[in-house]
């Protein structure tokens, strides 16, 4: 939580089809269930599988406005690497970063014709942020192992809560999955979870 306790600003991130919206879902779950205020904003790019798309939530007693400031920060969960460089602006000492390093650019990318960068510069600019801490992971690769890719938001969930930088109690983000998860892929979003928690906690 943040240093003095009154806020929790976190930022999701990436492209179409990622599961953004799910995993908005299942943070703001975990808040509702643990008796913690919030509020949302959820920012849609291009209408279509691959467009931008961007949420933020805010965790705390008075916290109103669902848009975050620069500089306010606590973290950010990047399921795409150049969605994460597209909010490096928000980036201090007091964000964590979890990023899944699978590029997928986004379609604007490339009708804009704009240079595709590659993963290790993105992490390059984040590192001289100097964020509080920059966790990154091919999470499709971990989903892949889990039994199938689109549990890959599942995988940064379990990243971002092997961090223990969230607002919750241990195991709230985990029960909170288990309420949003279909009843038909429940087991396979716990083990992208327990998998991608597993990843992080072993480095």
């Amino acid at each position: 939580m943040a240093s003095d306790g009154s806020e929790f600003n976190i930022i999701i991130a990436g492209v179409g089809g990622q599961g953004i919206l799910f995993s908005s879902r299942v943070i703001t779950r975990a808040a509702l269930d643990s008796g913690l205020n919030f509020v949302q904003s959820e920012v849609h790019g291009l209408a279509q599988r691959y467009g931008s798309i961007k949420t933020e939530i805010r965790i705390g007693r008075d916290v109103v406005s669902p848009l975050i400031m620069e500089g306010t920060l606590d973290l950010l969960v990047a399921l795409e690497p150049i969605e994460a460089l597209r909010y490096a602006s928000y980036v201090t000492d007091r964000t964590s970063i979890v990023m899944n390093t699978h590029l997928v650019a986004p379609i604007g990318a490339y009708l804009e014709r704009k240079r595709i960068p590659k993963v290790k510069e993105i992490l390059e600019v984040l590192e001289a942020l100097k964020p509080k801490r920059l966790e990154a992971l091919n999470a499709v690769e971990v989903a892949e192992r889990a039994g199938d890719i689109v549990v890959t938001n599942s995988v940064l969930l379990g990243a971002v809560d092997a961090l223990g930088v969230l607002p919750f109690d241990e195991g709230a983000l985990r029960r909170a999955l288990e309420k949003e998860a279909p009843k038909k892929y429940l087991e396979l979003n716990l083990r992208a979870f327990d998998m991608g928690r597993e990843e992080i906690l072993k480095r």
